[in-house]
């Protein structure tokens, strides 16, 4: 498998890591509790910055690529721009959600849900059109010195929550993260030996 599609993957499963952390956070929201905004904040500051300067560069590099060798294949997925803005947008427009909650303005708790659950749903819809269609399809069709000379325009950047050097600033997300994780691989070790 490509490099290039192997580090998309690694980093479209700890896009799902944070989502996760977001969604617990949702749940506490829901529940009529407050949740912990450095965690809510961490995963959109994370989502402001991270995919849009690294990650869907990566992709759109792949996508054209696969126009050129393909274009019947590269037609079937479309257009990953316009996604990928909506992304950001709903993104910024979660930020600002979040902002105005924390300054206590007026956010209807329905609202706040509601836009949450959007964005939740729209990234994970479009994580799995990726894994689902694109990145079969760009492995089908690319070669291995298409890969090369992908590989060769990255501009590879460490991530701030999941590289060997975390960002400060993502330090209790990617707390929170590990020990969620660490307490379902024990729980599911507990279910498998009882």
């Amino acid at each position: 498998m490509s490099n290039v599609i192997r580090a998309l993957r690694r980093e479209h499963a700890d896009t799902a890591r944070l989502l996760g952390a977001l969604e617990r956070q949702l749940d506490v929201f829901d529940q009529g509790a407050r949740p912990d905004y450095d965690i809510v904040q961490g995963v959109i500051d994370y989502c402001l910055a991270y995919p849009d300067c690294y990650h869907h560069p990566k992709e759109d590099l792949v996508l054209e690529r696969l126009r050129q060798r393909d274009p019947e294949a590269a037609a079937a997925i479309g257009d990953l721009r316009p996604e990928h803005e909506a992304l950001a947008e709903l993104t910024r427009r979660l930020a600002d959600a979040v902002e105005s909650v924390l300054r206590e303005a007026e956010v209807s708790r329905e609202g706040m849900h509601e836009l949450a659950r959007e964005f939740l749903d729209f990234y994970r819809r479009h994580i799995a059109m990726e894994e689902g269609r694109f990145f079969p399809a760009a492995l089908e069709v690319l070669s291995e010195q298409d890969w090369q000379e992908i590989e060769a325009q990255l501009v590879e950047r460490e991530d701030p929550v999941f590289g060997g050097q975390p960002d400060q600033r993502f330090e209790r997300l990617r707390r929170d993260i590990l020990a969620w994780e660490k307490a379902d691989a024990e729980a599911a070790g507990n279910a498998g030996t009882s």
